[in-house]
């Protein structure tokens, strides 16, 4: 079991990650569980009643991409999917999503880093997408990557010395 919330599950079966509401037990294929060229990677994901977030990373050889998807368990449907980086990005660079949280309007937010494989720049940028608006948060390299926190419509990550934060709604 990857995640799990009383409407839902999110876990993985023969290498790829399913979601399923357990009200009508439909099952929806979110991605890969594995890391296999040319296909998506679930690597992060975040579970509210039938919504669930989840980090797609795909690699090729120099280079990997990441994406910020939130799905409808009910129905399947997709409702946003965003890159995980809107800044810069280095060339042949990796982006990965390290802490995502979502609510059960389907809000979502995220941080997400950057890394050049050659040594020429990396980042980390803090997003948030709420009904259909995308805003950049916070960026910086002193943004700590897996310090993002949601309390109800609260969030909270750390920069540096400071806790920031902001409305999710």
């Amino acid at each position: 079991m990857i995640a799990a919330s009383p409407q839902a599950r999110v876990y993985r079966l023969g290498g790829v990650v399913y979601g399923c509401d357990i009200r009508t037990g439909r099952r929806t294929g979110l991605g890969s569980g594995s890391l296999r060229p040319g296909s998506a990677r679930v690597e992060r994901v975040a579970l509210a009643g039938i919504i669930v977030a989840y980090a797609l990373t795909r690699s090729g050889v120099d280079t990997g991409s990441a994406s910020v998807s939130v799905r409808r368990l009910s129905d399947g449907r997709e409702l946003s999917s965003e890159p995980a980086i809107t800044g810069l990005i280095p060339v042949e660079a990796y982006q990965s999503v390290d802490s995502l949280v979502v609510k059960r309007d389907a809000s979502v937010a995220w941080i997400a880093t950057v890394n050049s494989i050659i040594g020429r720049g990396s980042g980390t940028e803090v997003h948030s997408l709420a009904r259909g608006r995308l805003a950049l948060l916070d960026s910086g390299s002193a943004i700590v990557p897996t310090s993002l926190r949601l309390h109800d419509s609260k969030l909270t990550w750390r920069h540096g010395a400071s806790t920031r934060s902001a409305t999710l709604s």
